[in-house]
This record gives C-alpha cells, sequence and structure tokens, in this order.
C-alpha cells in the first residue's frame, strides 16, 4: 500500500460544509488539493467559500497573505473523478444518504488505483453498509471530522469488519499529521461523538416542545452550569437542523432507538427551510447568515 510520507495529493469528493472545512485543514499541511463536486454552480460554491475563508483569516492576522496564496495555489476543483491526481487520499464527504454515498464510492474506484486509500467522512451510517458494493472495501473506512473542520481537534476512525489492519494504522498516522487527535470506534449507527450528543439536542428540543423552559434558558443553563461552549440549539443551529434530522433519522431507522426519535418542532423547522445559521433561521434568527454558517 501507499506509504504516508510520500503522498502529496488528497481529493476530497464534496464541498459543502464539511467538504470545505476538510480542504482547509489538509491545504494548511502542505497537502495539494483537488475538490470534486456534482456539478459546477456547487464546485464554484464551494471553491469561492474556501477563498472567502482564507481572506477572512488573512484579514484576521491568523494567516499570512503569503500563506494563503501558497495554499489556494495548491487547490484545484472538477466535476470530473478522472482529475483524481494517483497517489492520493482520497476523503469523501457528500450527503448523508447512503445510496449517494455508494455512487460516489463506486465512481472513485473507477479511477483510483486498487491500493488507494479511501475514506467517508459519515456521521452517522455504518462503514460496512457504505462498502457493500465496493471491489475493494479493505482499505475503506470511516474518518469523521468534527464541525468545524480547522477547529476542532478530533477526528474519529472507524474501521469496517472488513477493513484492512494497515489502513487503520495508516489512517491514526494521516489524522496525526494533519494534528489531530484520533479515536478508534467500532462500526455501530453514530460512532461515538453524535451517539452522544444527537439525544443531547433532541431532548433539549423535547423540553423546548413540553413548555419547559425556552431554548434561551436551556442554553445557558447547559452553558453555565455544564460547562459546554455552546448549548444544544446554538449547536443544532450551528450544525444545520436538516444534519441533526438526517443524522437522528439514519439511526432510528437502524436501531429503532426511542432516544434517536425525532421531535416534532425540529421536522417542522426542517420542512420550512429554517436550517440554522447556513440559512439566517433555525431555534434562533441570524440577521446575516455567514457562509455554511462559519467564522473562523
Amino acid at each position: 500500500m501507499m506509504e504516508l510520507e510520500k503522498i502529496q495529493n488528497t481529493a476530497i469528493i464534496g464541498c459543502g460544509v464539511m467538504g470545505f472545512g476538510i480542504a482547509v485543514v489538509i491545504l494548511n499541511k502542505g497537502y495539494n488539493v483537488v475538490v470534486v463536486e456534482k456539478d459546477k454552480p456547487s464546485l464554484e460554491r464551494g471553491l469561492e467559500y474556501i477563498k472567502k475563508f482564507y481572506e477572512g483569516t488573512v484579514k484576521r492576522g491568523k494567516i499570512t497573505k503569503e500563506k494563503a496564496d501558497e495554499n489556494l495555489f495548491r487547490l484545484k476543483g472538477t466535476t470530473d473523478f478522472k482529475d483524481i491526481p494517483e497517489n492520493s487520499i482520497v476523503i469523501e464527504a457528500v450527503y448523508e444518504d447512503i445510496a449517494v454515498k455508494q455512487d460516489v464510492i463506486s465512481k472513485v474506484e473507477e479511477v483510483v488505483e486498487e491500493d488507494t486509500p479511501i475514506f467517508t467522512n459519515t456521521s452517522s451510517i455504518p462503514v460496512i453498509e457504505i462498502s457493500a458494493k465496493m471491489r475493494f472495501p479493505e482499505r475503506f473506512l470511516g474518518f469523521h471530522f468534527f464541525n468545524p473542520p480547522p477547529v476542532m481537534k478530533l477526528i474519529e476512525i472507524i474501521p469496517s469488519l472488513k477493513t484492512d489492519e494497515r489502513y487503520i494504522k495508516f489512517a491514526i498516522d494521516f489524522a496525526k499529521k494533519l494534528d489531530k487527535d484520533p479515536v478508534v470506534s467500532k462500526d455501530t449507527p453514530a460512532f461515538i461523538g453524535n451517539a452522544l450528543l444527537i439525544p443531547f439536542i433532541l431532548e433539549a428540543v423535547s423540553m423546548y416542545e413540553k413548555g419547559i423552559s425556552t431554548p434561551e434558558d436551556i442554553d445557558k443553563a447547559c452553558k453555565l452550569g455544564l460547562g459546554q461552549p455552546m448549548g444544544p440549539f446554538e449547536l443544532a443551529d450551528f450544525m444545520g437542523l436538516d444534519i441533526v434530522l438526517q443524522i437522528a433519522d439514519n439511526v432510528f431507522e437502524r436501531t429503532r432507538d426511542p432516544r434517536f426519535s425525532a421531535p416534532a418542532k425540529l421536522r417542522e423547522l426542517v420542512s420550512a427551510g429554517f436550517l440554522g445559521r447556513k440559512v439566517g433561521r433555525g431555534f434562533y434568527d441570524y440577521q446575516k447568515p455567514k457562509p455554511f454558517g462559519v467564522e473562523l
């Protein structure tokens, strides 16, 4: 298999909320990055957000203009999977839907070498399910960043029953090279972080539905009483209410665990298109929505 020290290229499939942040993390570590999107408008939007991210970090003095320009020079975009360079690490970061992910992975396998490491940023779907149609599932595993990737230190490494031990070690070493702290989880729905987080958010929404308290006071209680940096409603708005609902539904469909049964209020807001900070309204109103709901 590939030697990590000799790899210079990374391909990221999807440049939405997570793909955008993952691209920044990897560019900051000196890799060449190709982002692959489904169509030209999605690609242009994703690349523009990466450029705006670097403009903002330069203005805030977190990076020099020279370094930002160097990073952007190593960034390419395409809608053709054939443009994935040889000797790349591939990270899939598309919408949390098993059919979409399987289609993307199938297209990746058509154009890369059989020993190319292919990782999924899935936040809830078992890796073994995504890999069901792969020709070489032994090189596939979960590599789950947390939002926003440039800030959050954790990466969950999720091998399936078919993942070769060599690729698990490779993934752990790659996470460390990105200055992230990896943890290894069994291949169960939602893994570690979201298996704890999503029921917490859903319980807060249920408390609000029952009239126990307001989102503002529940958030305040969690921050001041539990020492959390963000309350559950602030965090849900930051993640995107559609993402929270998708994760909850994915786990509930597979386990029937009542902790993942989404409250009606969450479904109502998602149906209305009030998805959180990225659109300017969720549980809270935001006067000026920020790109992807993040300002890093």
